[in-house]
């Protein structure tokens, strides 16, 4: 009887266990969100980063490169099938784009302006507007 058994109880071990299981709980949710989010920030800056590179591919090229308007939105491969630019990687059909009228790079690299329309995987939607003679995409609502 005078020994002193040291560790912990069962109980104890239970408490501690449904704690962190809890813990665990309420972080899954706003971990999924956060991992989503990066995941479409992501999808965003490629295809940003593709349109600002067009125009010195198309220097690049030394010849005329025209994106064809749609009749709402197309897959990305579908429209950018000569293009002189990889177009981003994608997946299942997505990025799917929208170009409501032509737009055409010289081969300065100067282009026509225009709005380009975007559907993400996730079925987000977001558009860049490309202001002549740069065209560097700006990001809209």
């Amino acid at each position: 009887m005078g020994q002193r058994v040291t560790g912990f109880t069962l109980l104890e071990l239970m408490v501690v266990l449904v704690i962190l299981g809890l813990g665990a709980a309420l972080a899954t949710p706003a971990l999924v969100r956060l991992a989503d989010k990066l995941g479409e920030r992501n999808e965003r800056d490629e295809l940003a980063q593709y349109l600002q590179n067009l125009p010195v591919a198309v220097m690049n090229r030394g010849q005329t490169y025209r994106i064809e308007a749609t009749q709402g939105y197309v897959t990305l491969n579908s429209v950018t099938e000569d293009s002189p630019l990889a177009p981003p990687e994608t997946s299942e059909g997505y990025p799917r784009i929208w170009v409501p009228r032509d737009l055409d790079y010289r081969p300065n690299g100067a282009c026509t302006g225009g709005i380009v329309h975007w559907e993400l995987s996730g079925g987000r939607r977001f558009s860049h507007r490309l202001e002549a003679p740069l065209c560097r995409p700006r990001s809209e609502a």
